[in-house]
Parts: C-alpha cells; structure tokens; sequence
C-alpha cells in the first residue's frame, strides 16, 4: 500500500525584492516527507531553512514551483484558507517559544483549540502539560517558568488541536544542553505516540541525529544527506 506524502514540493523557487533587484533565497527545491517520519533540516544560517518552513506553512507563497500540504496545493488557497489548514493541520514550534505573557501555562495550551472553538479543550491541554511533565506548573505565567519550561508548554500548545505535521524551528537553540536533549526526548515520543510528522530546523547535532531523514540546505538549495547516523 502507498502512503501519499505528507508533504510534496517540486521546483520550488522563492525570490524577494531588495530595492531594484531580485534576491533568489531559494532555487528548484524538491522534497517528499511521508506521514510520520522526522526530517531534520540542516545548514549554515541564512541559508534559507527558515523560509522554507515558512513557504511549507502557508505563512507566504512562492515565486515559482508547487507546495502540497497533505495533498492540498498551497497555491491554490486564499489566505482565509491557507489559515484553517494550518489550524486544522500543522503545529508550531519556535526557538523564542511565542507565548502570551498575559495567559498561564494551561491557558496558553488551551488557545488554538479555544480558538477553534473546539470542546474539552481544559481536560486535553491539563493530558498534555502532564505529559511534558508540567502537572504542577499550570496555573504559572510565562515569566514564573524557565526556558525549558516554556519550551515545554509551546510543544504541548503544539501538540493541543492534534496536528499532522509539526514545523519546528530551533527548538533547543535557547536551552542548555541537558534541557536541550530533555526537549529533544519530548519531541520524539510524542511523534511516536501521535504520529505526528516532524520537520525540525536546527543547529543540534544531537537533535538531527535523532531524525531518520537529514537535509542539508545550502545557499538556497536543497540535497539530501547519506550515512547519518
């Protein structure tokens, strides 16, 4: 049996205008991720991982080439569109966490599926913050929590509506090293006990080796790497 990927890319181009020129940022990326595998996505900074990610969430369109997303073409999609699929579908992970200062830890988990208008969203996100191991941190504000802490409440935020697909950008780039693996066990196992897909930009030598799948991107172009262990 076929599995359709979860993700599809093919001539993928993406240029932006710096005063009278045009910047190629990205040139003829071709990519495939089947459901549930973990990629991680490596290379110098600057080399345009990030706005990969970005072009994968829907949050720009590219210049030139396809992006499907669950076998549904971005390009196709107005803006209101592309929005639902990343609410329905992609979860979120950053390097600066994102939290509202303003919501506790429980309510900063609860807020996609809220906005959703979802139901049960209490009992969930109370499931998730005991599974990364924050049962006694709930009622805390982000400037009560550490940096792993907090890294920790935006992976179960990540994790609240179920997603498919998980984009990650550095997600141990602010955290020590021993915090930095703890996150890393975190991700992992939560991608085996949902079968989420992970796409994972990073610099962590320890977190790419954890992935069954390395892509090295330089100056705008994408090459799988062989031999990784």
């Amino acid at each position: 049996m076929t599995t359709s990927p979860i993700i599809r890319v093919s001539g993928l181009d993406h240029r932006v205008s710096l005063g009278a020129e045009q910047l190629t940022i990205l040139q003829g990326i071709t990519l495939e991720v089947k459901p549930g595998e973990s990629v991680a996505l490596v290379g110098a900074s600057g080399s345009g991982k990030s706005t990969l990610l970005g072009l994968l969430a829907g949050l720009d369109i590219a210049s030139d080439g396809e992006i499907e997303i669950g076998g549904r073409p971005l390009g196709a999609l107005d803006e209101e569109q592309r929005a639902r699929l990343r609410a329905e579908y992609i979860g979120f992970v950053f390097q600066s966490f994102l939290l509202l200062p303003t919501l506790t830890a429980l309510e900063n988990v609860m807020l996609p599926a809220d906005l959703q208008g979802r139901r049960g969203n209490r009992e969930r996100a109370l499931q998730l913050l005991e599974q990364v191991g924050l049962k006694d941190r709930v009622r805390h504000f982000p400037t009560q929590l550490s940096g792993g802490e907090q890294q920790r409440v935006a992976i179960a935020r990540a994790f609240m509506t179920e997603p498919s697909l998980l984009l990650a950008d550095e997600p141990t780039g602010n955290l020590d090293h021993h915090t930095g693996g703890q996150i890393i066990e975190l991700l992992f196992r939560l991608n085996r006990e949902h079968g989420t897909t992970l796409l994972i930009v990073t610099h962590d030598e320890a977190l790419a080796g954890r992935c069954e799948r390395r892509l090295l991107m330089t100056a705008g172009r994408l090459e799988e790497q062989h031999g990784q262990s």
